[in-house]
């Protein structure tokens, strides 16, 4: 799409109901309800964009009740770029700010264009949101795609106190090298590979004062000799940065027929403690480094200029490592989360889309009654409206 010259603004809205097969009217330890059946707005976003010859800027803001009702910051980019055919790509663009971390194709595409509801289970393990703060360098040049950044390393949505923050000095740099063809009118070929090099962070503890602890151990209300218990003090410990890394490939094809368009795409990512958002890896408390491994593989059609229907299937190993313990033994086991998303919509072009999709999931997050893990029915449907400027 050409960004159009100057000061343009552009939003959407994303509202929804979903239903969850492991909802509960119950609530967790700490008072968060198991109630998943829900109505919600998913995403309600208004963008300013700026397009200069030699500059350029973005901002995005971002309100939503997923958590209960929030608005924070999704994008602020400021550019610099060289873009002598504003039809093509930069030639080479220069960006400080948050931006989405660019690392493979699905976290860099828009949820404004994107059909399915979320991304793949790994995607939103490795990156629970998409933005980072950081510094990007990009380019075009014919076919040719590259990016090389460095972000903090802390996006936005994972499971620490220090989101858009850095607690260490290191920074995760991202290489990612790619193409984007168009070899017939009606056929675009599109892909790359990135690598990303980082440091986590454990977070070390406080020092505490030795203290005493009672336990009314025949509910009198007084206090024993026998109820008293000595908690002694404990020295602080350090902070301790660990390493962990993620390698990917993604490819997609764009065929446009009289039927309208068929998308078939797919990636593949590796990494090594990069879950953030799931399974959280910290090699620090575990010993053990955490190696995950996701792929997914889907397919769009468009059915004229008024319907959409698609399919994908997304596999997520969170512990290639991991084990089971069953009549005393240690036996390798498998934590993988396999999901079967379908889905079918109508649309307005350029205005509005109604979205269905289902999703079947498997995983071993369940026990038998003899021990042995099993499925934890958990699938979903979900049923979107989606309105746009």
């Amino acid at each position: 799409m050409i960004p159009p010259k100057g000061i343009s603004l552009g939003g959407y809205l994303q509202s929804q109901y979903e239903s969850h097969q492991d909802s509960q009217d119950q609530l967790q330890q700490g008072g968060a309800p198991l109630n998943k059946d829900r109505f919600l707005v998913r995403r309600a976003r208004v963008s300013l964009l700026g397009e200069w010859e030699y500059a350029a800027l973005a901002v995005e803001l971002d309100a939503n009740t997923t958590n209960g009702p929030q608005v924070d910051l999704r994008k602020a980019e400021a550019s610099l770029q060289y873009r002598p055919d504003r039809a093509k790509p930069p030639v080479l663009m220069a960006t400080l700010g948050q931006f989405d971390t660019p690392f493979g194709y699905e976290l860099v595409e828009s949820p404004r264009t994107r059909w399915f509801m979320e991304r793949s289970q790994a995607s939103l393990a490795f990156w629970p949101a998409e933005p980072d703060l950081g510094v990007r360098l990009a380019g075009a040049l014919a076919f040719f795609r590259w990016t090389i950044a460095a972000v903090n390393g802390e996006p936005l949505g994972e499971k620490s106190p220090y989101v858009a923050q850095d607690p260490n000095a290191a920074k995760d740099v991202i290489f990612r090298f790619g193409f984007d063809a168009t070899p017939r009118d009606e056929l675009q070929i599109a892909g790359g590979v990135t690598a990303l090099r980082g440091r986590g962070f454990h977070p070390g503890t406080d020092a505490t004062k030795s203290s005493l602890q009672w336990q009314d151990l025949d509910n009198n209300g007084l206090v024993g000799n026998a109820e008293l218990t000595a908690i002694p003090g404990n020295v602080a410990t350090p902070s301790q940065n660990f390493d962990r890394w993620a390698a990917g490939a993604d490819l997609r094809v764009n065929f446009r027929s009289p039927l309208g368009v068929t998308k078939v795409y797919g990636e593949f990512v590796l990494g090594s403690n990069m879950d953030r958002g799931l399974y959280v890896a910290d090699p620090i408390v575990t010993n053990v480094d955490q190696r995950e491994l996701g792929f997914y593989v889907g397919a769009t059609q468009e059915i004229g200029p008024y319907g959409i229907v698609g399919f994908r299937y997304d596999d997520y190993d969170p512990n290639a490592n991991a084990t089971d313990s069953r009549g005393g033994l240690l036996l390798p086991a498998s934590e993988a989360i396999k999901t079967y998303s379908s889905l079918v919509g109508a649309t307005l072009p350029d205005r509005a889309r109604l979205v269905f999709q289902y999703d079947i999931v498997r995983n071993a997050l369940a026990r038998t009654a003899q021990g042995v893990p099993t499925d934890l029915k958990s699938n979903v449907w979900t049923v979107r409206l989606q309105v746009q400027l």
